[in-house]
């Protein structure tokens, strides 16, 4: 079961750090250049976190130790720029969702690690 929520988490931390790359690529924006839209500090702060979550997405995915902490900080990290408003990132609904379902689940998975490891070492 832990291995089945790992990946579909995965999967939504990929096609989440897909649609950041095409943001930061200007796709979908027209004729405004990314660069102007989200500033300097803007863009090279979604640009780490585009890679950061594909990083921890491939983590997750192969099941590694770092994968899913990974995944946790960057959102986190993310949600929390986002929601002070100081930087402009333009998440919106659909992607703040997507972030929120990424917190959930990398919580869960470590919470069901965390038990798993004190079952086998405390029994």
């Amino acid at each position: 079961m832990i291995k089945t929520v790992t990946r579909q988490i995965a999967i939504v931390a990929l096609l989440n750090g897909i649609v950041d790359v095409g943001r930061i690529l200007g796709v979908g924006s027209g004729d405004a250049n990314p660069f102007d839209m989200y500033g300097v500090v803007g863009f090279a702060l979604l640009g780490g976190f585009a890679i950061a979550r594909i990083f921890a997405a491939v983590g997750m995915w192969i099941r590694s130790n770092w994968g899913t902490p990974l995944l946790l900080g960057v959102t986190l990290s993310e949600l929390m720029i986002y929601l002070a408003g100081y930087i402009r990132l333009d998440i919106g609904l659909f992607g703040f969702a997507a972030r929120l379902i990424e917190i959930v689940g990398a919580l869960l998975i470590l919470w069901f690690i965390f038990r798993q490891w004190r079952r086998e070492n405390h029994d």
